[in-house]
């Protein structure tokens, strides 16, 4: 796996004209969001990350979204890069066990999906009854692009019986941030392939959300600081997020 890369250009906002409509209709929210997600994606680590700052962002911004999870699909089977709950896991997980729901159907397709749970419950039962069972009642995904490529899906869950309708000018920024990022990680030529080492990287961030847990629990920071330092500590040292993860535990054993 690649080390994370400190002194990498950082990236621009990408100039789309629904960039600019949001940040003249919502300037202060797109300011934060802008400095969230200015990044580049030239490894898994830092994939990982963007991908985790989008989905917090959509459940910052968008009314209705309970939580956020972002699919990536290039060319082995689908794999959940980021959530920002565990519901959106067990959606996400019952959708790969049948190959098919709205998160693979947006990306398989290209096309956005949206769906109660009542119309959920026509096509796929079995999914609908998962979905309830954890209090997801609207599921909006949308697909994101890799080189002209649909490679994911951005989906975004709802408790309320409503699929989410949000400004499409914030959905269309976080989707070109998304994209933008899978870009930047499927160009950096990932070996053996970018399902691979994602994968791998995906499991590996189970000890960077443990490391997040020791920083927030000895240090007091909040959870997205506690996230930051981590990175700034990977950078310095030059090692992977998960490698820093690591040292963060060991050099922090939980108290008897």
């Amino acid at each position: 796996m690649a080390n994370t890369h400190a002194t990498s250009p950082p990236a621009s906002p990408p100039e789309s004209a629904a960039l600019m409509r949001a940040l003249a209709a919502h300037p202060l929210e797109m300011a934060h969001l802008v400095h969230a997600l200015h990044r580049r994606a030239l490894d898994a680590d830092m994939l990982l990350d963007l991908m985790g700052r989008i989905g917090r962002e959509a459940v910052r911004l968008l009314p209705d979204v309970g939580w956020a999870g972002i699919t990536a699909q290039f060319d082995g089977p689908p794999m959940t890069a980021s959530h920002t709950d565990t519901r959106v896991l067990i959606v996400d997980e019952r959708q790969y066990q049948a190959q098919d729901g709205p998160c693979l159907r947006a990306t398989h397709t290209g096309m956005a999906v949206a769906m109660t749970a009542t119309e959920l419950s026509r096509v796929w039962p079995q999914l609908a009854q998962v979905a309830r069972q954890v209090g997801v009642q609207a599921i909006l995904a949308l697909p994101l692009f890799a080189n002209g490529r649909s490679v994911g899906a951005l989906n975004l869950y709802s408790s309320r019986s409503l699929v989410p309708t949000p400004d499409l000018d914030l959905l269309i920024v976080l989707t070109e941030y998304a994209g933008r990022g899978l870009t930047d990680f499927q160009n950096s030529d990932p070996a053996p392939s970018a399902d691979e080492v994602l994968r791998r990287t995906v499991a590996d961030w189970v000890e960077v959300e443990r490391a997040i847990e020791v920083l927030t629990r000895t240090y007091g920071f909040g959870v997205d600081w506690a996230r930051e330092v981590l990175i700034d500590l990977a950078q310095d040292w030059g090692r992977t997020v998960s490698d820093q993860a690591a040292h963060v535990i060991s050099d922090n054993p939980a108290p008897d």
